[in-house]
């Protein structure tokens, strides 16, 4: 399974990829957290709110698993937070957008992290 997180990574720039996987999730649940602030439908905000949460709590087990300290992700889940809200609601139309959530679905398939499967179309 960890092809998918290979093939994400030719899409992401060099930054994301020297990171630790561990900040990845924790970046995308940074990111599904936002989009789900920009979303007022159910089903969709609860999935996305789940799917948050997931993603931060597998990052917690890998950085665990990485032997770092997995409270330094308060830091790095809250500085994407930052850097998406930032943006303001066109976030969703960038082309950085578009591959995090190809990245986040990699890593979701490849960890086996269990995101509804709409995320992972």
């Amino acid at each position: 399974m960890k092809r998918y997180v290979v093939l994400a990574l030719a899409v992401l720039p060099l930054s994301a990829q020297a990171q630790p996987v561990s900040w990845g999730m924790a970046q995308c649940g940074a990111m599904m957290g936002v989009m789900e602030r920009h979303v007022s439908q159910q089903p969709q905000k609860a999935i996305l709110a789940d799917a948050g949460h997931r993603m931060l709590a597998a990052a917690r087990a890998q950085s665990r698993a990485e032997g770092r300290d997995p409270a330094e992700l308060d830091q790095v889940h809250a500085a994407k937070r930052d850097a998406w809200q930032a943006m303001g609601g066109t976030f969703a139309f960038k082309q950085e957008f578009r591959d995090w959530i190809q990245y986040c679905r990699s890593l979701a398939l490849s960890y086996d992290i269990a995101l509804d499967q709409s995320m992972l179309r």
